[in-house]
């Protein structure tokens, strides 16, 4: 069910009887050369779509814009930055709460959202109500270990050539080897490395790691179409169900 495609009787109906929405967000930014600027909002999108076969749950309009600020060395990516995208959610969910939401779940596309969407979530938490974030990737990973990826490896292009396989140029795909910041300390994800075995952050521009915007074990090439229909469909349903248990929290309104 479409926020954006009710009357505000039809909404007003929703809300004396439900108490739940699913909002979702992702981001422009660069996903290789090989990937669309879009990539972690058209994902969201197609999850959406899914739920909606099985759920009546309100869906919001997704935000297309998130914090990408580690992305903008690359040119064609846009970034609210976190402050801002913390705001934005804030007074969606004013509004919401206004009408009785009480519960609120966020689809995430992109990791740098996250620290924006937990201060939301405790804002929430301080009006009696209750926020959860669903960061698909993390998720499918989880319910299925061979499809735990990288940014714009295997994980990603396999959801992509689900959703649209024009948006995805398996041609340009270009090899990658992270830039390790010395000898001793190697490079272990895009804002991580290791010294003596031990992980530790070193933030950086992406651009310093990946010459051309992925990096992952799982390699895009191995990414096909039948891979990101079953893991986005797996997904959109665990979605559904975790979303019923999760109405059931006991909020203070």
């Amino acid at each position: 069910m479409r926020l954006e495609r009710l009357n505000w009787r039809e909404a007003e109906a929703y809300f004396k009887t439900h108490d739940l929405v699913l909002l979702s967000v992702g981001s422009i930014e660069c996903h290789g050369t090989h990937n669309a600027l879009g990539t972690d909002t058209l994902i969201p999108m197609r999850i959406l779509e899914l739920v909606e076969q099985k759920s009546d749950v309100l869906i919001l309009p997704t935000l297309p814009y998130g914090d990408c600020d580690w992305h903008l060395q690359w040119p064609g990516s846009v970034s609210i930055g976190s402050d801002l995208l913390e705001a934005v959610f804030i007074r969606i969910c004013d509004c919401l709460y206004q009408w009785g939401c009480r519960h609120f779940v966020f689809l995430n596309g992109h990791g740098g959202n996250n620290h924006a969407l937990e201060k939301v979530c405790g804002y929430l938490d301080s009006k009696n109500a209750v926020g959860t974030i669903f960061n698909w990737w993390i998720v499918a990973g989880d319910l299925n270990p061979k499809w735990k990826g990288g940014h714009g490896a295997g994980e990603e292009t396999a959801a992509m050539l689900a959703i649209d396989p024009n948006l995805v140029k398996m041609d340009a795909i270009e090899e990658v080897e992270a830039k390790d910041p010395t000898d001793e300390i190697k490079a272990i994800g895009l804002r991580r490395v290791s010294f003596r075995g031990i992980s530790l952050p070193l933030p950086r521009y992406n651009r310093r790691i990946t010459d051309n915007g992925w990096y992952g074990d799982d390699h895009p090439r191995t990414a096909t179409k039948e891979w990101g229909e079953e893991m986005l469909q797996t997904t959109a349903d665990f979605l559904v169900d975790y979303m019923q248990a999760f109405q059931k929290i006991k909020t203070g309104e």
